[in-house]
């Protein structure tokens, strides 16, 4: 008999246990919205504002205090957020509170891109990113105003130079011509023959090493053009 009532108490407490859970659930999911916060990843927006995007998800959702946290499609949020020409990658969430919640990995760029007719960014992902009207990165740019830079080929070495803390300070500027390829440094602003990008990490290796000589030597200072596209040589010429 002790047994029985032992059941039933606790299949009674299981019982109001879900129904209260199932109201609280219930009450949760028709709360209604309460707001949006934006976080950016670099902890501050630099390629677009708080402002786009909390407009870009007011366009889809509508008024936010007519809307219960049941009726958002928190997928489609997000491949609403990451289809902005600055978005790499998004989260989306809600809270209990009902605050909408988005963090956003924004796209990285690590040079720019002067075109005939357009002027744009070559991103970490090697892909082409529109420029911003909030912020202008301080990165090489590369003159292609001949057409005859591409941006897949070209894509490695502009990796190569951003992650190098001396490269990423020393080179300003890259363009090609019928010789190869051209880098312009922040020295004197000298010319640096690359020529084709077969090799071209030993060649970088060897300009570095040139550089640690010129500090020593005011004369290289004068140089005007220095050609490394020699695996085993560094030509320089005033």
């Amino acid at each position: 008999m002790k047994k029985k009532i032992v059941y039933i108490k606790t299949l009674l407490f299981l019982l109001i246990l879900g129904l209260v859970f199932g109201f609280t659930s219930r009450r949760n999911e028709q709360r209604k919205l309460q707001g949006i916060e934006v976080s950016f990843n670099q902890d501050r927006n630099l390629f677009l504002t708080t402002e786009t995007v909390n407009n870009l998800l007011i366009q889809n959702i509508g008024e936010l205090e007519k809307q219960s946290k049941s009726s958002l499609n928190l997928q489609e949020l997000e491949s609403l957020v990451v289809s902005h020409p600055m978005v790499s990658s998004a989260d989306v969430s809600v809270d209990v509170l009902g605050k909408i919640n988005v963090e956003i990995v924004q796209r990285k760029p690590l040079a720019r891109i002067l075109n005939a007719k357009e002027i744009v960014y070559l991103d970490a992902d090697g892909q082409i990113m529109p420029l911003s009207d909030c912020y202008s990165a301080r990165v090489p740019i590369i003159y292609n105003n001949n057409g005859l830079v591409q941006p897949q080929e070209v894509f490695p070495l502009i990796q190569k130079i951003h992650t190098d803390d001396f490269l990423r300070k020393l080179i300003v500027a890259i363009k090609k011509d019928q010789e190869g390829y051209w880098l312009t440094t922040r020295i004197h602003h000298q010319q640096v023959l690359l020529g084709e990008l077969k090799g071209f990490q030993k060649k970088l290796k060897n300009l570095k090493v040139f550089y640690a000589y010129q500090q020593k030597d005011s004369m290289a200072a004068t140089f005007k053009k220095i050609d490394i596209q020699y695996n085993n040589q560094i030509v320089c010429s005033k």
